[in-house]
């Protein structure tokens, strides 16, 4: 199951790739929920004034169907918050450090194809602590209904020990 899930969500940034983003990675503290309060203090309830204060800053995917994970990256102005949607921030976290997949890109000489097949392999994750975080929010009818907070830790998802 947390293959599957990994393979879908890791397919979302095959889509936005390796390409120039101008947002930047969001750090740890975003993905705290405390009683369902996100560390920006947006609950269930608020609205798209709201959200996009707290959340300019970063790249929102969005999925158009409640019952998909979101996959498409939208810019602010066009996110349609009236309609029953779902919006998540999501970044990877390499030994620590807040990274977008360009940033993992650039940093390993590789191209958005080859992101996968790095992140997944035995000999980076035996070097490389590998964590991808997101927050997701879900809206219907302009007002966030819901928020989770999870993260794939790719060190277990591909069992590979670190250090070894």
């Amino acid at each position: 199951m947390k293959k599957l899930l990994f393979s879908i969500v890791f397919a979302l940034f095959f889509l936005t790739g390796c390409e120039k983003i101008t947002t930047v990675p969001a750090p740890s503290s975003l993905f705290v929920l405390t009683d369902e309060v996100t560390a920006d203090g947006i609950q269930a309830g608020d609205g798209s004034k709201e959200f996009k204060a707290a959340y300019q800053d970063y790249e929102i995917l969005v999925s158009l169907s409640p019952s998909e994970i979101p996959n498409q990256a939208m810019p602010m102005r066009r996110i349609p918050f009236d309609r029953e949607i779902t919006t998540m921030i999501a970044n990877f976290f390499i030994n620590g450090t807040p990274m977008t997949p360009e940033d993992i890109c650039q940093e390993e000489g590789i191209e958005s194809h080859q992101l996968l097949g790095l992140l997944s392999s035995d000999e980076y994750l035996r070097k490389h602590e590998v964590l991808y975080r997101y927050l997701i929010f879900y809206w219907k009818d302009g007002v966030i209904t819901h928020i989770a907070s999870e993260e794939l830790n790719y060190n277990e998802t591909y069992e590979t020990p670190k250090g070894l």
